[in-house]
């Protein structure tokens, strides 16, 4: 469930979704901001999300996102640090943390120049021998906005989790129309391809809103599971 959280609000979430990585970015701004989000599962609200990108000083960011769930009895929360400079977005490190019933998982991770990744746990430490280019959920939500923002239709990211690498695949699908706090508005959706055919995960951004993530919906056997809208959103 925590995993299902972290792509969603910082993938997005493909923020989304922190590791020492160089990627090619739009010829835009990155724009400060604050997003809240409503967590349904079955049609039933239980949780709530927020994504928050600040401007440190000069071309230094801060991304965080997290989440709390089931009256709050289970939590995620992640810390992006990155530099955007020259259209170039470089990431740093992050700090992750979830919790579930009062059991928590704290873990962060520094990126060296030649793409290795450094991780701390609470059991101890983790080298991964990597190139650069790989992120975390929260860099991969901005990141994403930015091929959006190229005309990109199909783009795929290395991301590290949990002492792992993998591979995560989206496509764009189509324009649609969606209800959102600003009445209806235009929105790209995007597809994440996976391996399971009968699991199925939409994202929605819409272009006026800085491609901002305004709605996510997770199918399984063709059926709706969960959902995330958006709830309020205001830029810095």
């Amino acid at each position: 469930m925590m995993d299902t959280f972290a792509k969603f609000f910082y993938l997005i979430a493909l923020s989304i979704g922190t590791f020492a990585m160089t990627v090619s970015a739009a010829q835009a701004e990155v724009y400060p901001f604050q997003a809240k989000y409503a967590v349904y599962y079955k049609d039933v609200k239980f949780g709530s999300g927020e994504r928050t990108l600040r401007r440190l000083s000069g071309d230094s960011y801060k991304l965080t996102t997290q989440a709390s769930v089931l009256f709050g009895t289970g939590g995620y929360k992640n810390n992006s640090w990155f530099s955007f400079k020259d259209n170039i977005l470089t990431t740093d490190r992050y700090e992750h943390e979830t919790s579930v019933m009062g059991f928590g998982n704290i873990s962060s991770a520094s990126f060296e120049d030649n793409g290795d990744i450094l991780m701390d746990f609470e059991d101890g430490h983790v080298e991964i021998k990597s190139k650069p280019g790989v992120m975390d959920v929260g860099a991969m939500t901005i990141v994403v906005q930015n091929d959006l923002k190229l005309g990109k239709t199909a783009f795929s990211y290395e991301w590290v989790f949990e002492k792992k690498l993998e591979t995560i695949e989206f496509e764009v699908v189509q324009k649609e129309t969606i209800n959102t706090i600003f009445g209806d508005m235009t929105a790209v959706k995007v597809k994440e391809v996976k391996k399971k055919k009968n699991r199925a995960t939409y994202y929605w951004f819409i272009p006026k809103l800085d491609y901002q993530l305004g709605q996510v919906e997770v199918y399984k056997h063709g059926v709706r599971k969960s959902y995330l809208k958006l709830t309020d959103l205001t830029f810095q």
